[in-house]
């Protein structure tokens, strides 16, 4: 069980189990209180003997353990804890224990008592009746309220004239239903039931000052209850002790800030997996209209430039393409030059392809999102490839008409021969010659003056393979870029839900052996 509770992280109660182990045959009850409260001068007017200093100021630095020894010594168990040992068969199954003052503003004196209070079967409470209930108290008890003994007792030490008592009899009384009434606003009204409170003067007793019934009276009751109730149902009340303290983890404050903490991290899990849903729509939908954007623009591009090369083609004619093609060329290049490159028409290609914009969007519309809106890479030679393409178009069709007027000449050549020859009655030859001439004269005529034609025709073309390879180009290439970064963002998301997946597993499992922990002591005991 103590390697359970380690586990759980509930090392108050794997150092009681394990203190439990080792003194099944006593019980502790320690007197917890301020300084000057009178918690070393009621130990040793219990024993009737002085074992503890009693003094003004602050004398208790450490824990000191008074309980039956066959040999009487003092000894430093360490450097926290003091054992007094005396004969005194009162003590046989008890263990008296003195601890350092809750007020005595020394860092030692505190450590000292919050390391061992784990170990007390009994806690009882001295306060001294002009102070019987301070801040300190009740410090003291919201921290031990659930972390340790559920089992206690309350003296209050009257420090005044017992005269004052005798002529108000019901001041007594008043003082006790004064911490009653305290208590029920930190402990369970069971607790508070079952919490016997005392009212006595040690001062009194000791000086044996039996005119003041009423400020002795209940000391008897008081020496009877540790050393004869308490004695009596020693073992059970340790292992009462340990099985409360474990069958009240459930509703204890450690476990309910597990609990809490596991709802916490389950909702900061939903968060998180509600985030990326949102990112990830947000990202779908940028990427659906960024790539609708870039395929609206690559049209528009090249239908201007389809119009523009229309309107420089309109003012040439067939025989005017293929007598002098290079003129029309020169045109389209310079005109293309100046719309497209000179003038940067194609900046808007650039921003399209830049990511940036998105995703500063992405990081105000989602502030947790670590985004690094980075320039992507081979941007500028993105747009620097599109823009020589373009440039290269007028000469990348040819000169339609250029060979068929050379051959024109030639052909009306071999028609004037063919008839020559036909007038000279050679009529074979005239005749091939004839024929021949003719065909190639009636091919050179057709594609000179479908020069026009045939170049716009290719142009066309020409247009038409570009824009849909840079449609698919540009798309390709920004989705790859926006994807590489939206991985980036994603897998911030995950390390955020995975890290949180960690936590509430292992916090499941805690809660778990919890559980497990307290069936096996329900069965057990």
């Amino acid at each position: 069980m103590k390697i359970a509770l380690k586990e759980l992280q509930l090392e108050h109660l794997a150092r009681f189990a394990e203190d439990f182990y080792h003194s099944l045959d006593k019980t502790h009850i320690a007197f917890v209180g301020e300084y000057n409260a009178g918690k070393s001068s009621l130990i040793n007017t219990l024993l009737g003997k002085k074992i503890l200093a009693e003094r003004d100021l602050p004398t208790t630095n450490r824990v000191v353990l008074v309980t039956d020894c066959p040999v009487e010594k003092r000894e430093h168990l360490d450097r926290y804890t003091e054992l007094v040992c005396v004969k005194d068969p009162k003590l046989e199954h008890i263990v008296l224990v003195d601890t350092p003052g809750l007020s005595s503003a020394i860092r030692e004196h505190e450590d000292a008592l919050m390391r061992y209070l784990h170990k007390a079967d009994l806690i009882v409470i001295v306060a001294p009746s002009n102070q019987p209930y301070t801040k300190e108290i009740e410090l003291l008890l919201n921290l031990l309220r659930d972390r340790h003994s559920t089992q206690w007792a309350y003296v209050i030490n009257i420090f005044e004239d017992p005269s004052v008592y005798e002529e108000d009899p019901t001041k007594l009384q008043r003082l006790k239903e004064f911490v009653k009434e305290k208590l029920r606003n930190i402990l369970s009204a069971e607790d508070v039931e079952n919490t016997p409170i005392f009212a006595f003067s040690v001062r009194a007793v000791r000086k044996g000052l039996n005119d003041y019934p009423l400020v002795t009276q209940e000391w008897e009751a008081f020496r009877k209850f540790i050393f004869e109730e308490v004695a009596e149902r020693a073992k059970k009340l340790k292992f009462a002790s340990l099985k409360e303290k474990v069958l009240k983890l459930p509703s204890g404050r450690e476990v309910l800030e597990k609990e809490a903490k596991l709802e916490s991290l389950l909702d900061r899990k939903r968060e998180w997996e509600e985030l990326k849903e949102n990112v990830l729509n947000f990202a779908q939908k940028s990427l659906k209209e960024r790539l609708e954007n870039i395929d609206r623009h690559i049209d528009l591009l090249f239908e201007v430039l389809k119009k523009d090369i229309e309107e420089v083609l309109a003012r040439y004619s067939s025989p005017q393409i293929a007598r002098n093609p290079q003129r029309l060329l020169e045109e389209l290049e310079q005109n293309i030059k100046v719309k497209f490159l000179v003038t940067d028409w194609l900046s808007d290609v650039e921003r399209l392809l830049d990511y940036r914009p998105d995703f500063v969007k992405m990081k105000k519309l989602f502030p947790t999102v670590a985004v690094e809106p980075t320039i992507p890479p081979n941007l500028q030679s993105m747009k620097n490839r599109l823009g020589e393409d373009i440039s290269k178009l007028p000469t990348a069709v040819g000169k339609p008409g250029t060979l068929a007027k050379w051959l024109l000449i030639p052909s009306l050549l071999l028609v004037g021969g063919g008839i020559y020859m036909l007038l000279s009655q050679r009529l074979e030859i005239g005749l091939a010659l004839t024929l021949l001439g003719g065909l190639l004269t009636a091919f050179s005529l057709y594609r000179v003056l479908g020069a026009k034609r045939i170049l716009q025709r290719r142009l066309e073309e020409r247009l038409n393979r570009l824009r849909d390879y840079y449609k698919k180009l540009y798309g390709e290439y920004y989705r790859e870029r926006f994807g590489e970064k939206l991985e980036k963002v994603t897998e911030y998301l995950d390390t955020n839900i995975e890290r949180l997946n960690a936590q509430i597993s292992s916090l499941s499992k805690k809660l778990q052996k919890l559980k497990e922990v307290r069936e096996k002591i329900t069965r057990q005991w």
